[in-house]
């Protein structure tokens, strides 16, 4: 009989601790919504008033894993200090200690009305005893990595670790973490590291080269097109070698018709001399022959003496003006196309009785 009172009276004390529990829930979020200037809907209030109930009573039976999904749950549907201190201290008791924490000092910086419920400010007072023992477990994990330049992305238990954090402190729960480091060219490095509660851990990773990545240079951008036309070829200042070859030609056709001329002209000077006081009509047939093989000689000295000077003074011309010849580079040739050839042309010529030259100038 008595083990059987003994029992009652339990069942009797847990039912109003679940009904004061109920009664300080209800109060602590129907309370605000009197001056609330927008009300939330009355079915999410209801319902994250049912989440808070289940999940504090998991919280108090231990089952800190299903406490944390019901008290999320009703602290995105309403925001209460009663959830969600008890939210933070489910995370710390779970080893979640930095986002436990974090949710605790919410909580305890919290600033409060005048005419708020007692649930609330009980909710203040038991958070700022939890935050208090929790802080000191948080550990210190500090990342290093080289080289610095390869940009290195960095995940610490599966969550991305922040670039501006490499090499300084940053604090991570205790625990057994997976420290993954990788970059574009280099390969991907892991490793382990445990970290106890309130410890301070260094992990320098040297990453190395990917031998099988391949390089790829930015692409060329293409060149505009360009407005402003092309130069026009300059014209070269070289100084053009002047030729002399058709000078000497001319020297050598004068020197040889002087020479002709001056050995017929003594042949038929001396031809002349055998029939001195001999002539045309007057001279005897045996002499006829004669005489008109000086006259032949006499009119090729003539002929030879005028292509002689008319050679040379056309070789003298020449060497004193020059010829002309094709200028260096590709101007010249171009020009001749448009232009015309000037300079001085001079061909001589023969004739049965005369000689003389012609040309251009």
């Amino acid at each position: 009989m008595k083990s059987k009172r003994v029992s009652r009276g339990l069942l009797v004390v847990e039912g109003a601790r679940a009904l004061g529990l109920a009664a300080a829930l209800a109060t602590s979020v129907v309370a605000p919504l009197a001056s609330a200037q927008e009300q939330p809907q009355a079915e999410n209030v209801a319902a994250a008033r049912t989440l808070g109930i289940q999940g504090i009573q998991l919280a108090d039976a231990g089952n800190c894993k299903g406490a944390i999904e019901k008290l999320s749950r009703a602290e995105s549907l309403y925001h209460a200090p009663t959830i969600l201190g008890r939210l933070g201290e489910c995370q710390v008791q779970m080893g979640q200690v930095v986002l436990g924490t974090e949710n605790l000092n919410r909580v305890v910086r919290e600033p409060l009305a005048a005419n708020a419920p007692k649930a609330f400010r009980d909710a203040q007072e038991r958070a700022k005893g939890v935050l208090n023992t929790a802080l000191p477990r948080i550990a210190r994990l500090t990342v290093k990595v080289e080289p610095a330049e390869a940009k290195p992305q960095v995940t610490v238990g599966g969550t991305p670790f922040p670039a501006l954090l490499i090499g300084m402190e940053r604090p991570t729960d205790p625990g057994t973490h997976e420290v993954v480091v990788s970059a574009p060219g280099y390969l991907a490095q892991r490793t382990s590291v445990t970290l106890a509660e309130g410890g301070q851990q260094e992990v320098a990773i040297k990453l190395e080269k990917d031998p099988n990545a391949v390089a790829t240079a930015p692409a060329a951008a293409e060149p505009p097109p360009s407005l402003i036309p092309a130069p026009a070829e300059p014209i070269s200042d070289t100084p053009v070698k002047k030729s002399n070859t058709l000078a000497f030609v001319a020297l050598g056709v004068g020197g040889a018709g002087l020479v002709v001329g001056g050995v017929t002209g003594f042949l038929a000077l001396g031809k002349k001399s055998d029939l001195k006081g001999c002539v045309e009509t007057r001279c005897p047939p045996s002499q006829r022959d004669t005489l008109e093989g000086a006259e032949t000689m006499a009119t090729v000295s003539t002929v030879g003496f005028a292509v002689g000077f008319v050679g040379v003074g056309v070789g003298v011309v020449l060497l004193l003006t020059g010829g002309n010849s094709p200028s260096a580079g590709n101007a010249a040739p171009k020009l001749a196309q448009h232009q015309p050839q000037r300079g001085v042309r001079v061909q001589p010529w023969l004739g049965t009785d005369a000689a003389g030259i012609s040309g251009t100038f």
